[in-house]
């Protein structure tokens, strides 16, 4: 490699300079680094002065900022010439070892019975022996299989395909476990009390059937409110804007650590694809759920056993303040305390208000009942038509309610 008449003094001088050597010595390994180690040590002539340097310039010389800069440009331009490409950034090194550390707990879900593409969605190791995901994405699969990723006899990684039983699922929380006779490496489960709008976060999954995918975000919002198909509000829910594509459903949301803060669910689309609103529960009510259904393998909540008639239908029968009872369970809690479902053309009851929290919607009302356990006692009040008639005269009644239990 050519090096510059310039350069020798200043190269020969640092070979011996107790200053200098620290500083570019990492460049006099082999003959194609001389150049870089020439500038490098005319970067700490100018920098230092020629005393500290190890020899006298030519002439009394004073260098300017500009002729650092120019030198130190040299350097690094020659350097990352040298490597082929830029160094990679701080955050870029976080990113990329963060994603070496939690792939391999990140698996495949896909149904043995499809006869189309093969990955339907995502889960990840909870234990050695649990995958956890998606209730919803896991209703549309009869044998769910389940692809790991393994390393090989020479540190290579291949894909293990094991078959899943379904442990339980938890349709009001959405979320599933299966369990797999398999050695997994489970994934550190952080918190999501603490996470801050603005902070970086990262959801893992299978967007699309791509294998082992990472999208970065930051978190969007906190305590959102998501009502799951059957009415229910989920409380408490992450709001990001790190992709989340069909695939990525069941895949775990990470922290800046690699800590699972949540469980992807949901993406707000008008076409189906990510529009910039993804969706995480929350760990705490992920790990609620999970640890009920291993031990138990099913949700044991409060019910009233009663159904609702939905919001569209009861404002259609001209009822504004309150949920319609639609129908009643029979030996249900509801039955036993005189509640009246809609029967031959008539109302039933309006239920307005719970242990004094107003009811106006279906999610109020599930909402009145969150935090309750089964046996305890809630005052229901409701609007009651008198028997066999359809008009505005209501009486207004307070039922005691003893709740009961039921699956979920």
């Amino acid at each position: 490699m050519f090096v510059s008449r310039a350069m020798t003094l200043p190269l020969r001088s640092l070979r011996s300079s107790r200053l200098g050597r620290p500083q570019c010595g990492r460049y006099l390994g082999s003959a194609k680094n001389v150049a870089l180690a020439g500038a490098c040590a005319m970067v700490m002539v100018l920098w230092t002065g020629s005393l500290a340097a190890g020899f006298m310039l030519p002439s009394a010389h004073t260098a300017s900022r500009r002729d650092v800069a120019l030198l130190s440009g040299l350097v690094f331009g020659l350097e990352s010439q040298q490597n082929g490409a830029r160094a990679l950034m701080p955050d870029e090194i976080a990113t990329i070892n963060l994603f070496k550390r939690t792939s391999p707990s990140l698996l495949m879900i896909s149904d043995r019975d499809s006869r189309g593409p093969g990955v339907v969605g995502a889960g990840f190791a909870w234990d050695q022996n649990h995958v956890v995901t998606t209730a919803n994405m896991i209703k549309g699969i009869r044998r769910p299989s389940v692809t790991l990723v393994e390393k090989d006899s020479k540190g290579g990684e291949q894909a293990k395909i094991v078959n899943g039983a379904l442990v339980g699922l938890d349709p009001m929380s959405d979320v599933a476990v299966l369990w797999v006779d398999a050695a997994m490496k489970p994934l550190r489960r952080g918190s999501s009390q603490n996470l801050l709008v603005g902070q970086d976060i990262y959801a893992l999954g299978n967007p699309f059937g791509f294998e082992h995918s990472l999208s970065k975000g930051v978190v969007s919002g906190l305590s959102r409110t998501f009502v799951n198909q059957g009415g229910r509000p989920i409380e408490g829910i992450i709001q990001t804007d790190a992709a989340i594509n069909p695939g990525n459903n069941g895949g775990p949301l990470l922290d800046g650590s690699g800590a699972v803060v949540g469980l992807n669910n949901a993406i707000l689309s008008t076409t189906g694809t990510f529009g910039g609103v993804g969706l995480a529960m929350p760990i705490e009510a992920v790990e609620r759920s999970v640890t009920s259904l291993i031990t138990q393998g099913y949700i044991r909540g409060a019910s009233m056993g009663v159904e609702l008639a939905n919001d569209a239908l009861s404002q259609q029968l001209g009822v504004q303040d309150g949920v319609l009872v639609k129908s009643v369970a029979s030996g249900s809690p509801a039955e036993v305390a005189g509640l009246r479902p809609m029967h031959g053309g008539f109302l039933g009851d309006i239920i307005y208000d719970i242990d004094t929290m107003p009811v106006n919607s279906v999610q109020s009302f599930f909402k009145a009942l969150e935090g309750k356990i089964p046996g305890d006692k809630v005052t229901v009040s409701i609007h009651r038509a008198a028997e066999g008639e359809n008009n505005d005269n209501f009486a207004t009644e307070h039922l005691k309610v003893q709740l009961g239990a039921r699956i979920m």
